[in-house]
């Protein structure tokens, strides 16, 4: 079963593995006890499909080569 992402009206989250089904009706918040409805995240997985070739990390190497050290990336 796949981990979902949730969130309440006091803006707490929290993660639950759970069917499809289930995380459609939701979870009571672990902190609070209000009704938390799902969210949709997204983490740093670096899409490569196997390949280093990619264009995800050809235009990474372009980014990086052209930073200035110390920089932050801000998108």
């Amino acid at each position: 079963m796949p981990f979902y992402d949730f969130e309440c009206n006091s803006k707490h989250t929290f993660e639950e593995q759970c069917s499809y089904e289930q995380s459609k009706k939701g979870f009571e918040c672990p902190e609070c006890g209000k009704k938390a409805k799902r969210i949709f995240s997204v983490n740093k997985v670096n899409p490569t499909f196997g390949y280093k070739s990619t264009i995800w990390n050809q235009r990474e190497k372009h980014r990086k080569k052209h930073m200035i050290p110390n920089q932050s990336y801000t998108g």
